[in-house]
């Protein structure tokens, strides 16, 4: 598991204004000197069955959706003391009570909710804690999960992301205003499979700009020893129906220790779709190219853990690839996507199909053979491979492939993840 680690001067915390008063069973935040919170009161674990159906808010976990606090005032409402009884039904109708205890986090902020709770999955719980502000204020929250996580500031949704991922640091930053004396904290985390936690620290502006800056940096550095990005339609798209304010939002995953690129970057929101291509290395090229489509549930496009990493490996195997990132469906503050599916697929069916006849139109550079083109996905990229293979309506053979693999497709019926990252 990566960790940015950055030592902050104490004086930042002071700048921030933070202060540490006793409010019973319940921890006022101190955030350390990297700035994070380390005492918690902690309720679960509750149980977040995967559905067939999406729910309002676009995911297909019920814990991420259920509002388990209703028995003390529901999510935006409720105070967790250590001691704290939460009552609900189980899928039987039994009453089942849960109880909230005191909970600390590691040396490096980490709450480990799968050792806390004996390992299990699909799961949710609760963290609860105070921060006390000596000021009206911006501050960053920077957040790490694994899986899906919200948190509420003085009763307001302030993050939602539903996403399964491994925890890394920093993953998710929001800015959030905390007002003059005592703010509530509820963090709510959901557990897929394997691993469950979260982490979380509070900077100002000034401390927040120097981790940025590390971050950026070496993001700068993994991108320079990548193939340039370009435009998969270089004459732009007529009337493009994704479209968004806020495009190419990252969100920050897990990877394996092993991999090529020590990094896992998620983009959403992506209405320009590129591609970048991986060229086999000359004295292994076997001719044979790919399109490379990684997964993320139609939300995100995890480039690196599921793209690029891939695509570094064939590159050795004598194998050129090209990594897409197509056009998004990504879910909006309101829970809901910006198309329907039925509408939204032949979109970014068309990204795909694209994608195969650059390979193809550029086969002499790339020194390839135009009918050894493939294409494959991992689970919604895997989902999305199918209907390229399958389409009745496309008479251009130049945009079909000669071979198609998957992996962990995604199930046709319902969004619902099958890998780390979607």
């Amino acid at each position: 598991m990566f960790r940015i680690i950055f030592v902050l001067l104490s004086a930042i915390l002071s700048v921030c204004g933070f202060s540490n008063n006793n409010l019973g069973d319940i921890p006022i935040c101190v955030p350390d000197d990297e700035g994070f919170i380390n005492e918690w009161i902690v309720v679960g674990p509750f149980p977040s069955p995967q559905v067939e159906k999406e729910l309002p808010d676009g995911s297909y976990h019920l814990g991420f959706y259920k509002d388990y606090l209703k028995s003390i005032g529901g999510e935006e409402k409720s105070i967790i003391q250590d001691g704290t009884v939460i009552k609900y039904k189980d899928e039987n109708g039994r009453c089942v009570s849960v109880k909230a205890k005191k909970v600390v986090a590691s040396k490096s902020g980490i709450v480990d909710l799968d050792a806390m709770f004996g390992h299990p999955d699909n799961v949710m719980a609760y963290a609860f804690c105070y921060i006390r502000s000596k000021e009206d204020q911006d501050v960053w929250f920077l957040l790490g999960s694994d899986d899906g996580v919200k948190v509420w500031v003085n009763g307001k949704l302030v993050h939602s992301n539903y996403v399964g991922r491994g925890l890394v640091l920093d993953q998710d930053k929001f800015k959030v205003r905390l007002h003059k004396g005592k703010n509530t904290v509820l963090v709510k985390v959901i557990d897929m499979v394997r691993e469950w936690g979260f982490a979380l620290r509070v900077l100002d502006e000034k401390a927040y700009a120097k981790v940025r800056k590390a971050q950026l940096e070496r993001e700068r550095l993994i991108d320079s020893k990548l193939p340039k990005e370009e435009l998969l339609w270089p004459n732009g798209i007529e009337n493009n129906p994704i479209k968004y304010e806020k495009q190419n939002v990252v969100k920050y995953g897990s990877w394996h220790p092993d991999a090529p690129l020590p990094i896992s970057r998620g983009y959403s929101n992506v209405s320009v779709p590129t591609y970048f291509i991986h060229e086999a290395l000359p004295e292994k090229s076997a001719g044979v190219a790919v399109v490379i489509l990684p997964g993320g549930g139609y939300n995100d496009v995890w480039l690196d853990t599921e793209g690029h990493n891939i695509a570094l490996v064939f590159a050795k195997k004598g194998i050129t690839s090209l990594v897409l990132k197509y056009r998004k469906n990504t879910i909006g503050k309101d829970g809901k996507r910006p198309l329907p599916m039925d509408k939204y697929l032949p979109i970014v069916v068309d990204d795909a199909k694209q994608a195969i006849y650059i390979l193809r139109s550029q086969a002499k550079e790339l020194n390839i053979d135009p009918d050894k083109v493939g294409i494959g996905g991992f689970s919604a990229g895997g989902h999305l491979a199918l209907p390229v293979c399958v389409s009745p309506h496309d008479r251009d053979r130049e945009r079909y492939p000669n071979f198609v693999f998957f992996d962990l497709p995604m199930v046709v019926g319902g969004l619902r993840r099958t890998s780390n990252e979607g």
